[in-house]
């Protein structure tokens, strides 16, 4: 058995590889940007960071350990394993899950039926094929729930609630949606516990994060605040064409394929299917444990536990999906990815007592099955995708723009503006990155002013785009241009010489 889980841990890692080596020239969006704040952090040596370059940003006041945990790597083995960090992390907390599967039952096999679930979960490949925090929070999280687990259900020593505020705290400098989901299921936790313990982790929380931050999470707060107050006022942009859907440069009635909020019927499946698809073990452990309750099945008080913890993550990803007053809270789908370690604990510790049933094996397989799929979508998407990876085209596009004299970049489509800021140095019309939202909205989630305004603004130099992107209304109002190409990938190159009023 011990040889089965070294092969789940090896399938695992190569799933997660895989998605790094298919992309030779980099891979994702946030990526980009971190490896800027990271690089700045290592070179100015303190919070908060000052990085100019993004000129729609007012502050980078994001949670900070994560960005200060990689700044204190060597230099050169941040540069050479920078992607492969995600998935360091997202195999550690794989370590977690089986550690608890067996701490828990006592059984190898449980421990192996865990780690393949959690092994085969989309979302968890999809998204650490890029540099993110994500990974770190959700760690966090489930070491602080099933600590508090081992206080409520064991009366472990009262001294673990110190671990217990370590954790929370950890949590609220590390990552805003695992903050989110934390506060959730606390708040609503005491409901249904009936246990005051669990609401008093918000306020510890928030006095861990001041303490261990040495108060600059102050700063985070007021960010995070900014943030709910953007995406409340346009959560329906988001996935959105930003020229498409302008005000200034859109079709009336347009709305963009990938738009992620579209109207009818279909567009609402469409999001439950986004929830279900990069994580399909959420609704299947439960639907097993309610299954099995309804057959007379006697759950076990950490079975309760467990399952209740999966609920309710569940529940938040399906509001921050379904429920307009919730959507400002991110992407619900994104949820998932917290929801796969009591998913896959739950199924794991369900076949110690179900696993004659067939009920048990018909959900396993069809998990598996519905994982396979969404994966074979992923990767074949991956190969022809212009926002998920750097392809050699784009790559020899920003490769000359970097040897270009500086000037300001704005990109159309928008996921490359740290792509480039990174990789050339020079300044791009985006933020985003914390605090300061109103220079920002101007352009995003769709451009809301006509675009010599914006280039006399802001003096842009350049404009990266591809073949077919921009609408002929929007190319009409661009000031006289040379355009270089790089297969279907554009670059415009302005004169301000020639054109006095950018």
């Amino acid at each position: 058995m011990v040889l089965f889980l070294f092969l789940v841990f090896l399938c695992a890692l190569i799933l997660r590889i895989a998605p790094v080596l298919l992309s030779s020239h980099g891979s994702g969006v946030d990526q980009w940007y971190w490896k800027t704040y990271i690089e700045t952090l290592r070179r100015d040596g303190s919070l908060p960071v000052k990085m100019p370059q993004f000129l729609l940003d007012e502050g980078h006041w994001y949670p900070p350990f994560f960005p200060w945990l990689m700044s204190r790597l060597p230099a050169a083995m941040f540069d050479r394993f920078s992607v492969q960090f995600a998935v360091f992390i997202d195999m550690l907390r794989m370590v977690l899950l089986v550690w608890a599967a067996w701490w828990l039952t006592a059984d190898l096999v449980v421990a192996a039926i865990a780690g393949i679930v959690y092994a085969v979960t989309p979302l968890l490949i999809t998204y650490n094929m890029q540099l993110n925090p994500r990974g770190i929070g959700a760690l966090f999280l489930d070491a602080m729930w099933l600590l508090v687990s081992a206080i409520i259900l064991y009366e472990a020593s009262p001294w673990f609630w110190l671990g217990v505020f370590f954790l929370a705290g950890m949590v609220m400098i590390t990552h805003k949606m695992a903050m989110q989901l934390f506060w959730f299921t606390s708040l609503f936790g005491t409901g249904l516990a009936g246990d005051v313990r669990l609401s008093l982790l918000v306020p510890g929380s928030v006095l861990a994060a001041l303490l261990l931050s040495g108060g600059f999470y102050r700063l985070t707060m007021r960010a995070h605040w900014d943030t709910v107050k953007f995406w409340a006022r346009n959560w329906r942009g988001n996935g959105v064409h930003p020229l498409l859907e302008s005000p200034v440069y859109g079709e009336a009635g347009y709305e963009t394929p990938s738009k992620f909020y579209r109207s009818g019927f279909k567009a609402w499946i469409r999001r439950l299917q986004f929830v279900i698809g990069f994580n399909p073990w959420m609704p299947i452990a439960l639907g097993v444990g309610l299954f099995s309750f309804f057959k007379g099945h006697e759950f076990a008080v950490y079975e309760v536990w467990i399952y209740t913890w999966l609920a309710l993550t569940f529940l938040f990803a399906l509001l921050t999906t379904l429920v307009p007053m919730f959507r400002s809270l991110g992407q619900g789908y994104l949820y998932g990815y917290n929801g796969s370690f009591p998913a896959a604990l739950a199924l794991g510790i369900g076949f110690l007592s179900l696993g004659q049933a067939w009920y048990w094996w018909l959900a396993f397989v069809v998990g598996l099955l519905m994982c396979m799929s969404a994966l074979v979508a992923f990767f074949k998407a991956l190969r022809t995708s212009r926002t998920m990876k750097v392809d050699s085209e784009l790559d020899e596009a920003i490769s000359r723009l970097a040897t270009l004299e500086n000037g300001p970049v704005m990109c159309f489509p928008q996921h490359w503006h740290d792509l480039v800021a990174y990789r050339t140095g020079k300044s791009v019309l985006f933020g985003g990155h914390g605090y300061g939202y109103h220079l920002l909205e101007p352009v995003f989630p769709v451009l809301r002013v006509p675009i010599r305004k914006i280039f006399e603004k802001y003096h842009v130099r350049y404009l990266l785009t591809y073949e077919g992107y921009l609408p002929e209304r929007f190319c009409k109002d661009l000031p006289s241009a040379e355009v270089e190409s790089f297969g279907d990938y554009l670059l415009y190159k302005f004169d301000t010489a020639r054109n006095g009023e950018i």
